[in-house]
């Protein structure tokens, strides 16, 4: 059913936004319905994590822009390097008080401050905490056992026989809670899905870079296996990425494949009065099924074989510019103090930015993603694998001209496709919102689906929104580290890929990310990690 790509190219048109879908939606929020922030068991242990973790201290951009550590040393991995990891991807940051509710902001962006992303982990036995499946709760900072025992040799078999998960001392599981992101989003929500989890992740690799652990971020795996390893309630929340992490040491022993016997859904929490099921969610979702071990060595393998070639349009090309970037920057902040800043920017104060934080920006979002359908090798120009296209709107930028661009990113160079854009295009792009118009830049993450959906099949559209995602992410976090703001938007799809026309005809927007200089002066978050009670998140 995966390769019936009908699915992926059925939803991507029918949750396109325009004008007209926009003027006739009828749907409001009901705030009496909102949904809770965070999943909560009724009756299982809870394990409290340690708060006294060490900060990652390396220099953001350093971080932020590789893929791998320079040297993987050999750690001992414990639950404070579990907690470090944890806090700094999905850590609570910031409680806002606002008339309608109290928001416990995150270390990672997500849209509508709803936080649909669930984090779980699959682990041996490691120095604090023994070998077992857990949920973690970023609110009172806790682990909840869901299932005793060593299931690494499981995760890894139902991932195509990854032996980077066999060696991991743990993996991190991302799944996601369709009615949290669905209350506000409806069936678009589903793209979320990937953005939310995808920032997230681009926290993951940035810290496990700071602590020099390798890494990877798999997306083939067998579905309903997974889903049942974390005792799920499919019809509501699913499996969406794995990180497993390598601390360079090999396993005392090879763990054997274990059945998951308990395969009831534990009891949480409910959201409220109830929620909305939006069945073309699932009807895609399920569409990209992998339903067993030699599916998902196929579309890996498939997968991989995919090449994203040059795009060879020099006809269209205005001028070529290219990045002037920096290797290092003096009193670079650290990758910690970067996540703490970071936040998503609500007014731009129309100040200009330089050619070079543009630049950087750029270099270091792009150096590649360590995915599993993507070919890893570094090529001859010193680039990786992308299914991303990044396309940008510059509106005040020194040394650049004002205009519509296209990111070369195989000669680091910015093609120039239309000169004298008025500066309210990039706002009406992004659904007419003035942000995005006193923003200095805005960039439109893009991608030849219907290529993408011919090589992977509909899950293909997880992957590509997926990558969106973490290149997203990392984008807010090189403005942060640079001082500039960053907000995410979604867009009028149809619009963009015509305004970026003849150039991206073939091309359909997964994320826009919008940055400048603020408008405003905000307080750095803090570690808050431990600092909240259950009952203060269930009220909130």
């Amino acid at each position: 059913m995966n390769n019936e790509t009908k699915y992926a190219k059925e939803y991507h048109e029918e949750t396109k936004h325009s004008e007209v879908s926009i003027q006739q939606s009828r749907h409001y929020l009901d705030w009496n319905n909102k949904p809770l922030p965070f999943k909560v068991y009724s009756n299982l242990p809870l394990i409290s994590l340690p708060t006294d973790f060490s900060q990652p201290t390396q220099g953001a951009l350093f971080s932020i822009g590789k893929t791998q550590p320079t040297k993987g040393k050999s750690v001992v991995f414990d639950i404070k390097n579990l907690a470090e990891l944890l806090f700094f991807s999905a850590g609570i940051t910031r409680v806002l008080k606002l008339d309608y509710g109290t928001y416990y902001m995150r270390a990672a962006s997500a849209t509508g401050a709803l936080y649909p992303i669930e984090l779980y982990i699959i682990c041996q036995d490691i120095p604090g905490l023994k070998a077992g499946v857990y949920h973690f709760c970023p609110g009172d900072f806790t682990l909840t056992e869901l299932r005793s025992g060593d299931y690494r040799a499981t995760l890894a078999d139902i991932a195509g026989g990854n032996n980077n998960i066999v060696r991991s001392p743990i993996t991190v599981a991302y799944t996601s809670i369709a009615w949290r992101n669905a209350w506000k989003y409806q069936a678009r929500s589903y793209r979320h899905w990937f953005w939310d989890s995808g920032v997230i992740a681009a926290n993951f690799l940035a810290t496990c870079i700071s602590l020099e652990i390798p890494t990877q971020l798999i997306m083939g795996f067998v579905d309903n296996v997974v889903n049942r390893l974390l005792r799920l309630d499919d019809k509501r929340e699913a499996a969406v990425v794995l990180a497993p992490i390598d601390n360079n040491s090999s396993a005392d022993s090879v763990p054997t494949v274990k059945e998951s016997e308990d395969l009831s859904i534990p009891q949480t929490i409910p959201m409220l009065r109830g929620e909305l099921n939006y069945p073309e969610i699932w009807k895609l979702h399920k569409s990209s099924y992998l339903h067993n071990k030699e599916e998902v060595k196929n579309w890996i393998t498939a997968a991989t074989a995919f090449k994203q070639t040059p795009t060879n349009k020099a006809a269209e090309v205005v001028h070529r510019k290219a990045l002037i970037f920096e290797t290092s920057i003096m009193n670079e902040p650290s990758l910690a103090e970067t996540i703490l800043l970071r936040g998503s920017s609500r007014k731009f104060s129309r100040q200009p930015i330089s050619f070079r934080q543009l630049s950087n920006i750029l270099h270091y979002s792009t150096r590649g993603v360590p995915l599993d359908f993507l070919d890893s090798k570094i090529d001859n120009n010193n680039n990786k694998n992308s299914t991303i296209d990044i396309y940008l709107i510059v509106n005040d930028v020194e040394g650049l001209q004002a205009g519509a661009y296209f990111f070369d990113h195989y000669n680091e160079s910015l093609e120039q496709l239309r000169n004298k854009v008025s500066r309210g295009i990039s706002g009406y792009l992004c659904l007419g919102q003035s942000l995005f118009s006193d923003a200095n830049v805005v960039f439109f993450l893009m991608t030849d689906l219907n290529k993408i959906l011919d090589t992977l099949g509909n899950r293909g559209y997880r992957a590509s929104q997926f990558e969106a995602g973490v290149i997203a992410g990392k984008i807010y976090l090189t403005a942060y580290a640079q001082k500039i703001g960053a907000s995410g938007s979604t867009f009028f799809d149809d619009a963009v890929s015509e305004f970026f026309s003849p150039h991206a005809a073939d091309k359909s927007t997964m994320i826009a990310v919008g940055i400048g200089v603020p408008g405003y002066k905000s307080r750095p978050g803090k570690n808050l990690a431990g600092q909240l009670t259950r009952t203060e998140i269930l009220t909130q």
